[in-house]
């Protein structure tokens, strides 16, 4: 074969199919290797909300001394608003072809879209190391019950497992994670459909509330806030898997089936976090050991399988999309070879939050540093996305007005943060331990950015 015909079949050979690594980085993706649907890339985030972690925030409300039937209405609430703007930012898949990252530079100028690179880095690799810890603890548990000796030795095997299977997943790319998320999330709906029929005999549907007046306020907008925050932390991944979508889905089609699997997801798996927790609200923060106290052998088993599968699902996007990041930080490599990288170091991290520190104090850190700067940066990109309507075109260097309205909604947002890290005395006093920092930094990012970009 000539060097002239190798060429053209290595230009015709596909870029992006199952099992085969991905050649794409974070340049745009031409018309003609354009393909999917959006109803492919909304079951991919079905599966993303179909973990033991949305299991987790749903139990909160009631920890929160919420009712069961109101804080359900909390999880829909919270849900819908966050996946109303999710769905917004994955337009910019079909419209600018590229990752949210590099589409942001169209708002924020590519100088100007280095902060959202950097935090969406560590917001990755952060959950990947979370994921990692939380299903290697599932997989510990599992060998306890099948009398294998604890220790040090078995949670580091089970934490060295999750992370290559982590890893190897997302350097395959983007077609693989759509396959393996897609069928993997017809197994999670149908496991937790099983966990909630058996657990339904013992489910308390007439739970009252504990809390009462203001405070009981706060705690359904606190519930709200929550849900709201674990769909959030998605944003700036949006459009990296709807970025090979072709140019001509329509804004509806692409907005109408993203919403709908994202909110359908994290609503049915909160939801069923609430119920669960309800058995036993006194517990509703420990729902593994809740869970294992009142189902069967028999089902616990695959419940754990069910938490060590769901977070190593959830790992693949956050490799892939902290690889896609580094890159935007001019990092010199292929994409798989980012990937492979930022991987490695999440699972440095992992061995760090569970063997030397406090996982739970770290895990409440780490959310309030990543959820404080998404809200207002995704807000001043859909004004700009969809108010001033900016297509793709050459990016500026820096866009001073929209970093600026960006800063003005994070700084706005940081008196409302009620954290282990930072409890302002506003949101502590004033607003009854509740934290409406997301909303806040939202609203006034959006209202700031409306302001100054007209100009």
């Amino acid at each position: 074969m000539s060097t002239v015909d190798q060429q053209v079949v290595e230009q015709n050979a596909p870029t992006d199919a199952f099992l085969k690594v991905e050649t794409r980085g974070i340049e745009p993706i031409p018309t003609g290797e354009r393909k999917g649907s959006s109803r492919d890339v909304a079951w991919l985030w079905v599966a993303a909300f179909a973990n033991f972690v949305s299991l987790i925030t749903g139990g909160l409300l009631v920890t929160f001394g919420l009712g069961v039937g109101e804080a359900m209405v909390a999880v829909a609430v919270g849900s819908v608003l966050a996946a109303i703007l999710h769905c917004l930012l994955s337009v910019a898949g079909p419209r600018f072809g590229t990752t949210q990252v590099i589409a942001s530079r169209q708002t924020f100028g590519v100088r100007g879209a280095y902060g959202g690179a950097f935090f969406t880095l560590f917001l990755a690799v952060g959950w990947f190391a979370v994921d990692c810890v939380i299903a290697a603890q599932a997989i510990g548990q599992l060998a306890r019950l099948a009398g294998l000796p604890q220790g040090n030795l078995l949670n580091g095997v089970a934490l060295l497992v999750v992370v290559v299977i982590s890893i190897l997943v997302a350097v395959y790319g983007h077609q693989t994670i759509a396959v393996f998320e897609k069928y993997g999330a017809f197994v999670f709906i149908a496991f937790c459909a099983v966990l909630g029929l058996t657990l339904l005999p013992k489910i308390d549907w007439s739970l009252q509330p504990s809390v009462h007046g203001a405070d009981h306020v706060a705690a359904w907008v606190l519930g709200t806030s929550v849900i709201f925050a674990l769909v959030a932390s998605w944003f700036s991944f949006a459009s990296d898997y709807s970025r090979y979508l072709p140019q001509r889905h329509s804004v509806r089609s692409v907005a109408g089936w993203i919403t709908a699997g994202t909110a359908a997801s994290m609503f049915l798996f909160g939801a069923l976090g609430v119920l669960v927790a309800s058995i036993d609200p006194h517990r509703g923060g420990d729902l593994i050991g809740l869970i294992s106290a009142s189902a069967p052998l028999a089902l616990v088993v695959p419940f754990l399988l069910f938490i060590a599968a769901g977070e190593i699902w959830a790992n693949y996007l956050d490799v892939y999309t902290a690889g896609l990041s580094a890159l935007a930080l001019n990092l010199r490599a292929r994409r798989w070879a980012a990937a492979l990288g930022v991987g490695l170091l999440g699972g440095i991290l992992a061995f760090f939050a569970m063997f030397l520190s406090n996982f739970k104090d770290q895990y409440t850190n780490f959310l309030l540093i990543t959820y404080l700067w998404v809200p207002s940066w995704a807000a001043v990109m859909l004004v700009d996305m969809f108010v001033f309507r900016r297509r793709a075109g050459p990016p500026l260097r820096f866009r001073g007005r929209a970093v600026l309205a960006w800063l003005i909604g994070l700084v706005l947002a940081v008196p409302f943060v009620d954290s282990t890290l930072w409890q302002s005395p506003l949101a502590v006093d004033l607003l009854h331990n509740t934290d409406i920092s997301g909303y806040v930094g939202a609203l006034t990012g959006a209202g700031a950015y409306l302001l100054l970009g007209r100009r």
